[in-house]
């Protein structure tokens, strides 16, 4: 998917925060500055959420009530997949929340099987091409979703 700009970024996150569910989990991976933490933002205002959503870089996870909760992760200072095992991040992924990992490459072997993963790539100072791969038949539900919001709506 192409995004010419941040606007377009934010128009794909408010769409996917329309369509999770409970228990989606969504892995998120690209450079700083990429779109990550404004791909998120937008989706928890999809979600209904009014807070401000920042990033989860020196707490490593911010949790914002809505309707369904979300669970914001930074994987960026996490060393090993473990050591995300070690922040709880297990308990919140089972838990009934749609959770978004940023850095999620870092703990990849800690993350559920059924999982969306959105990469990033800067293709120009303004703008970026999306990957999105789905690995289970939720995330699959979500990728074709999205796809279609691609071909109709950007």
């Amino acid at each position: 998917m192409k995004l010419k700009n941040i606007e377009e970024t934010r128009k794909v996150g408010e769409f996917l925060g329309t369509i999770v569910k409970p228990y989606d989990c969504i892995a998120l991976i690209g450079d700083l500055g990429s779109g990550k933490t404004t791909f998120t933002q937008a989706m928890a205002k999809g979600m209904g959420i009014d807070e401000v959503v920042s990033s989860a870089t020196f707490t490593l996870i911010n949790i914002y009530e809505g309707e369904i909760p979300l669970y914001h992760f930074d994987a960026y200072r996490l060393e090993t997949p473990e050591a995300f095992y070690e922040i709880g991040g297990e308990e919140y992924i089972d838990a009934p929340g749609v959770s978004v990992i940023e850095w999620a490459d870092l703990v990849m072997d800690a993350l559920p099987e059924d999982l969306l993963i959105l990469e990033w790539s800067r293709d120009s100072q303004e703008e970026r091409s999306l990957t999105i791969e789905g690995t289970g038949s939720r995330s699959k539900e979500l990728e074709k979703e999205l796809k279609e919001f691609e071909n109709h709506r950007l």
